[in-house]
């Protein structure tokens, strides 16, 4: 089959949007670097219009056998693989209309894969050899990448620093799939056998499998571990296309002269690295127990070292002394060492503050000093920066710039594991992603950010008011007429119009759920959106709200409790009676409500309460946790929407098939919920209240279990604390609450 030239296929790339199939959304990214070539295809840079991620798009020029089936058996094998170190990729039969003078065909193959910003590590390694922990960082990274690549079912097949690229974090990607081997091909023969000086010198088509990396993984393993130990070695010994070996030296091991020269070389690791190459050179592969021989340990080129109080110095671990520099606090910032090896270094006590990133001993020479220093995410290997003219810009923790200073503010907004930044240019701000990748354009201004609510509100086009959701990135338009936003749940937004005075808005329907204005039931209380309910009141009438839109009228005011579609609601009924000694006294019975899927489904009262007040909770679709408060205890016990008493439900008595899989934890929280989360206590696990009383929750493995040392009334400071302490717990049948037990009987 004859493929275009070149120059034909630069036409139809050019025209992208009129000549491809599939890959409409395509263009071309022109400039010095959008295309390069190679001996069966060339490359061309692409963007995706609508998302703007970029890709590499290859288009063939010479045929080779079994192509397109080879290239749908590696997608399909790559697909479940989640790794850095792999590109996604996709071929396409007959996708790009080439108007083409070498064959009556029009429509050509490609191949789609995502683009790789970096540099080949041949080229990173030359332009580095003056660093030498760029160098140990290089090999020790390699090392990583061959203690993944060695176990895999697959094989790259043309492994060579050409096909390794660099990023600019210093991360490492494998290029160029064409001699890929993955088990759906086993039993074939090789498409190709890879570069010379890379390759086992008796390899032939026949020995295609998981096995063909293992060869040329020693071989850089062992060159590029040898170079960061001695850059000179390059010049030495290396040359323009490969490195410290040829493959003329390659057929004939006791003709190379690195390892005639350097090898033993007194370095346990570089002799360690000789000997896996030599073993694989006489197997042609590497067994699993050497492949446990392969050294990944980072290099590490500056310790902190303390001297004394709020001083602090590093120890240079190369040329082990310690720095005659002195600073108020140092923070390694990955102390696992796993992600990053580098410092923070602060003049001032416990911050990051006057602070600088210190990545190896060169950087000492000329400390770029920052106002302040901000980690973002989790992993801490991006910073937001101020220089010494307030401006904001990232920097990664190699001290590299990422992002310039040219910002007035960056801030985080963190959404589970994703982080966007919030950037203020000029005056307008935009929303970058954890990639510093552009995701709303410098076009906002009047910009809030709600990071409880995941949410930020801000103006455009002509001072219109927008929200966007940064859990969906969703973006709508909202009114303009509010003080604040009070809560925000399930796609809907609380404006708080005035002094209690609430609407409530659908992000997703882009307009208020209904023409009323809602008020919270009491003046103290919260106005919280409870999964899919609010409760709240209108024109002076307990409402149940929801999100829908649709108003249930009810008559109580306490808290809701929800599981699923079930939501219900209780109402205390006074009940004033005679006691025993003439006085009036006062019990209550509890109207209670239940509501599946927002309609009123059954309603009933409560008639065992003997306190004075209790709480009730659901605890699955149909039974719900009644805590009865006594004068002297607090007991508790199941009833089903009826109102009938229950045992706990579980799979043996039928009551239930969603019963809580661990029911001991389900009542620590109810203990929290219910009983400590009142208006006296602000924290769960450990509180104190009046200067001496505190709760405590302890999980016991069959109970929970919970005391609390409460006032007696003492003016004595030990009295409060040792007197008249209340211990409880809870398991699966029952929770009990008493007075007359001390701690040390437990």
């Amino acid at each position: 089959m004859n493929y275009p030239l070149i120059s034909e296929y630069v036409e139809a790339i050019k025209a992208a949007e009129d000549n491809f199939k599939e890959l409409t959304n395509l263009r071309p990214v022109l400039g010095d670097d959008w295309i390069t070539s190679g001996n069966y295809a060339v490359v061309f840079k692409m963007e995706d219009v609508e998302t703007g991620k970029f890709y590499a798009l290859k288009c063939f020029t010479k045929e080779q056998e079994g192509r397109a089936e080879a290239y749908h058996q590696i997608a399909n094998a790559l697909k479940d693989v989640d790794s850095p170190y792999l590109v996604s990729l996709r071929y396409l039969d007959k996708e790009l209309f080439v108007d083409t003078e070498q064959k009556t065909e029009t429509e050509f193959p490609v191949l789609l894969m995502d683009w790789v910003e970096g540099k080949t590590l041949d080229k990173y390694l030359r332009e580095n050899l003056d660093d030498k922990y760029a160098l140990e960082m290089l090999a020790y990274r390699f090392s990583q990448l061959a203690q993944w690549l060695i176990p895999q079912p697959f094989a790259h097949g043309d492994l060579k620093p050409d096909n390794i690229l660099v990023r600019g974090d210093g991360t490492l990607v494998l290029v160029d799939y064409d001699g890929m081997y993955v088990p759906d091909m086993k039993g074939q023969k090789a498409r190709e056998l890879g570069s010379p000086d890379f390759r086992h010198p008796l390899r032939t088509e026949v020995d295609f499998d998981e096995h063909i990396d293992d060869f040329p993984i020693t071989l850089i393993l062992l060159s590029l571990k040898a170079i960061s130990f001695n850059p000179d070695y390059l010049d030495e010994y290396g040359a323009v296309d490969r490195l410290l070996i040829s493959s003329k030296e390659l057929h004939d091991l006791k003709e190379c002269n690195f390892l005639k020269d350097v090898i033993p070389s007194g370095n346990s690791i570089i002799d360690r690295y000789a000997f896996l190459f030599c073993t694989v050179y006489y197997e042609k592969s590497l067994s699993s127990q050497l492949y446990n021989y392969i050294p990944t340990s980072k290099p590490l080129p500056l310790i902190p070292y303390t001297i004394g109080k709020h001083k602090y110095s590093l120890y240079d671990t190369e040329n082990q002394v310690i720095l005659p520099l002195q600073f108020k606090y140092i923070e390694l910032i990955d102390p696992t060492f796993t992600i990053s090896s580098s410092c923070i270094i602060s003049n001032e006590y416990w911050g990051h503050t006057n602070a600088a990133i210190i990545s190896r001993s060169n950087d000492l020479n000329n400390i770029q000093w920052y106002k302040q220093v901000l980690g973002i995410g989790k992993l801490k290997t991006r910073f937001i920066a101020q220089d010494t003219t307030n401006r904001y810009g990232i920097i990664n923790d190699m001290n590299i710039v990422l992002l310039d200073f040219d910002f007035q503010e960056i801030k985080t907004i963190e959404v589970e594991d994703e982080v966007y930044l919030i950037c203020k240019k000029g005056n307008y701000y935009g929303v970058l992603n954890k990639d510093l990748k552009v995701i709303v354009p410098y076009v906002l201004t009047d910009l809030h950010e709600y990071s409880y609510l995941k949410l930020i509100v801000y103006k455009k086009e002509q001072y219109s008011t927008y929200a966007m959701d940064m859990n969906t990135l969703r973006e709508c338009r909202i009114p303009s007429n509010y003080n604040r936003i009070d809560d925000y749940k399930d796609g809907i937004i609380t404006f708080e119009l005035s002094d209690n005075q609430y609407r409530f808005y659908s992000l997703d329907n882009n307009s208020y759920i209904n023409s009323y204005t809602y008020q919270k039931t009491s003046k103290y209380a919260k106005l919280v959106i409870n999964e899919s309910f609010v409760l709240c009141k209108r024109n002076g009438a307990s409402i149940l709200l929801s999100i829908d839109g649709t108003e249930y009228p009810i008559d109580f005011e306490g808290a809701l409790s929800q599981y699923g579609e079930t939501v219900i609601g209780v109402s205390p009924i006074e009940i004033k009676y005679i006691g025993q000694y003439g006085f009036e006294e006062t019990r209550y019975n509890y109207k209670v409500y239940v509501f599946k899927k927002n309609i009123l489904s059954t309603q009933f009262v409560y008639k065992d309460g003997y306190g004075c007040h209790e709480t009730f909770e659901l605890i699955n679709d149909n039974t719900i946790w009644v805590w009865h408060y006594g004068k002297w205890s607090r007991t508790g016990g199941c009833v089903n929407l009826n109102g009938e008493h229950v045992p706990w439900p579980n799979s043996n008595n039928g009551l239930s098939e969603n019963s809580v899989p661990n029911e001991n934890m389900h009542l620590i929280n109810i203990v929290k919920e219910k009983y400590l989360n009142s208006t006296y206590i602000s924290n769960y696990d450990k509180l104190e209240i009046d200067q001496c009383c505190f709760f405590e929750i302890k999980d016991l493995g069959g109970i929970a279990f919970v005391s609390y040392h409460w006032e007696n009334g003492s003016c004595d400071y030990e009295d409060h604390l040792e007197e008249n302490i209340r211990l409880g717990y809870a398991d699966e049948n029952m929770c009990y609450w008493s007075i007359d037990c001390m701690n040390n009987q437990i």
